[in-house]
């Protein structure tokens, strides 16, 4: 069930492609990215419930993403430990998200409440990115304010 990007998101960075005239988003997992960085950057996330209910664009982690899945992996957990206020102390609380989160048997690694949790970050990631950066620019000026935008959710967004 693993990767999902909202229609919405798909048109979005659509868009941006369109209007480059000069470079372009390599696969839908560079948007994916994008958009779940900043949602785990910001510790907020759409509910469950909001999970994009389009088809997964990808099953697994593109080769290219291969060596970074566990540092992702890694943000993400830390992002909801903090998110739903966690003690660090509480290494059983801690610990027992993190096996919520991950399935060694998967082809991700992630369970797959860890892959809807990622979807439901890159979701709310995208609505932040598409509020802070409205009329999709070509790409390398929307990869300028997206650095912006990144250096912005670090100080508290």
């Amino acid at each position: 069930m693993p990767f999902k990007l909202s229609s919405d998101a798909r048109r979005y960075f659509g868009q941006i492609q369109k209007n480059s005239t000069r470079g372009t988003f390599d696969t839908l997992w560079d948007q994916y990215y994008l958009s779940a960085l900043v949602g785990i950057k910001a510790r907020s996330r759409v509910p469950e419930s909001e999970e994009p209910d389009e088809d997964p664009f990808m099953t697994e982690v593109i080769q290219d993403y291969d060596n970074q899945k566990y540092e992702i992996y890694g943000a993400l957990i830390v992002a909801e430990i903090e998110r739903e206020g966690i003690p660090w102390e509480n290494e059983q609380e801690v610990q027992g998200l993190m096996l919520e989160m991950l399935d060694s048997t998967s082809v991700t690694r992630l369970s797959d409440r860890g892959a809807t949790v990622l979807n439901c970050y890159a979701e709310r990631g995208f609505k932040i990115i598409r509020s802070e950066i409205p009329a999709p620019p070509q790409l390398g000026e929307f990869l300028e304010q997206y650095y912006d935008l990144l250096l912005e959710v670090d100080q508290g967004y």
